[in-house]
């Protein structure tokens, strides 16, 4: 695998890896530590190829777990601590790891969990491990879990081949201009855009520059780390764009050898693109899109003064060179024609084999044409001279600060809460950009509680069964639905405060 390669390349200089919280780890410290990670499994497990599956945040130690499982032959399961034990449950019943690792004490439950400290003693251990046992193209090299409809969460399989393929065509977008550079890696390891500082970023000799949840939660915090942090790349959600323009602090003295930001996840405004424009003469700024079923991103376009100016929000863009990107009818999958809406469609190498353990939902969402694999997106997109547009989605998810949220997954969720018996989740809208979810929910039976107070007690309960960000920003309970003519629940009815 090229980063593994790469790996063995930087681990004969004295470049940094990884700076996290005052820690340095070198490219060679990184590698040994992989190397003796891998030579552990293999000892251990021989020839079981199972996923590892990896529960913690931002360690320093997580990419060494990581590139430990490549090389041994296996892929690895990343799970922040965001995810509360009840859906960490689900995902180990769906992966069975032979292998966890607990940065956390969580409890987990399989046939070797280790933590901190006897991860430390096996990093240290100074095994070895041949080349000829890494994980090759067609190999898993990891699971993400994403929301699912079910209300059980969906596992989709990156191989090596896919990260290959991501990392050829995001080339032009992610490169800094002169050696190494400074990368930062702000983005939980569970989400998807995080691959572009740990196989992109590293794989070309940068230092990752390490952020974690509660310095993102600490304005002073986050406003010193980035500081001390010379970064020359920035990749986040625009969410965490639009939080640190709310400081004035924000500009070209903060950071003043940033080269490009990239703002991917969800929908970029046009006014967050200026705004940094202005604040970061000689800075670019991108805006990129790409679901986790593609290998993370596979369109981008420049975020440039006349296309801020041209609409609210900015375009996703054009397709990388190395993939293919249609806009076909959602029913029928004939291609459409320039300036016609439907339903985005990508083909490449970059598509996923499908999900973990769910053949009927892969038949569903990917498909093969000529021979060259392919994903239905569920986006509402349009094309204008190779420039794409985005509408939203086709079904009820939503990208939300960067997550995607399936809605039925939340209400499924919701109606564990004691005492709720159905519930329809809405997401609030600013223009295209979702700000956050409203849940409505109906009581099996009154509660006595006043609406704050409710509120809270139902967000808490979610809480315990949710990761935090799918956790609705308002809950209202109503005496009933209303109903469309279909005799579903009516949304918009709802969202407008109608009644039944």
């Amino acid at each position: 695998m090229f980063l593994l390669e790469r790996l063995k390349t930087y681990a004969g200089t004295d470049r940094t890896a990884i700076l996290y919280g005052g820690e340095v780890l070198s490219y060679a410290r990184l590698d040994a530590w992989s190397d003796a990670f891998a030579a552990w499994l293999l000892a251990r497990f021989g020839e079981d190829r199972t996923p590892i599956l990896i529960y913690g945040h931002k360690e320093l130690s997580i990419p060494a777990c990581m590139f430990g499982a490549l090389k041994s032959g296996r892929g690895y399961v990343p799970v922040d601590t965001t995810f509360p034990r009840e859906r960490v449950a689900q995902i180990v019943e769906a992966v069975r790891p032979r292998v966890i690792v607990d940065f956390c004490g969580l409890g987990l439950e399989a046939p070797a969990v280790l933590d901190g400290m006897a991860l430390t003693e096996i990093l240290e251990s100074g095994g070895t491990a041949d080349r000829g046992t890494w994980i090759t193209p067609g190999q898993t090299a990891y699971i993400l879990f994403t929301s699912g409809s079910t209300g059980q969460p969906k596992g989709v399989q990156i191989t090596a081949g896919n990260i290959a393929a991501f990392s050829r065509g995001v080339d032009s977008l992610l490169r800094c201009e002169g050696e190494g550079g400074t990368f930062l890696n702000a983005i939980s390891y569970s989400f998807d855009v995080s691959v572009c500082a740990l196989y992109y970023a590293l794989s070309r000799g940068m230092t990752l520059y390490t952020v974690d949840r509660a310095a993102l939660n600490d304005a002073r915090s986050l406003f010193a780390a980035l500081a001390a942090s010379g970064i020359d790349i920035w990749v986040s959600t625009p969410s965490l764009g639009e939080l640190c323009l709310q400081s004035e602090q924000f500009d070209r003295g903060l950071l003043p050898r940033v080269q490009k930001f990239i703002f991917c996840g969800e929908v970029m405004t046009s006014k967050l693109g200026r705004e940094v424009r202005r604040r970061f003469p000689g800075a670019r700024v991108y805006n990129a899109y790409g679901p986790t079923e593609t290998t993370v991103l596979v369109t981008a376009v420049e975020a440039t003064d006349a296309l801020c100016a041209a609409g609210e929000t900015v375009p996703i863009g054009y397709g990388f060179g190395n993939l293919t990107c249609q806009i076909a009818d959602p029913e029928t999958g004939a291609l459409l024609p320039d300036g016609q809406q439907g339903e985005l469609r990508i083909l490449g190498e970059c598509v996923s084999p499908g999900y973990l353990g769910d053949p009927e939902r892969t038949a569903r969402s990917f498909f093969e044409r000529d021979g060259v694999r392919g994903y239905r997106t569920g986006d509402l997109c349009s094309r204008e001279n190779g420039m794409i547009y985005y509408y939203g989605r086709l079904d009820g998810q939503v990208k939300l600060n960067g997550f995607r949220v399936e809605l039925e997954d939340v209400e499924r969720n919701l109606t564990k809460v004691p005492n709720i018996a159905r519930a329809a989740v809405v997401p609030e809208y600013r223009g295209a950009l979702v700000q956050g979810l409203t849940a409505y929910v109906l009581l099996e039976a009154p509660d006595g509680l006043g609406s704050l107070q409710r509120a809270k007690r139902i967000k808490e309960a979610l809480g315990a069964l949710v990761p935090s960000y799918m956790v609705p920003r308002k809950i209202v309970a109503v005496d009933a639905f209303p109903l469309n003519t279909n005799g579903k629940v009516d949304k918009k009815a709802l969202s407008a405060g109608g009644k039944p």
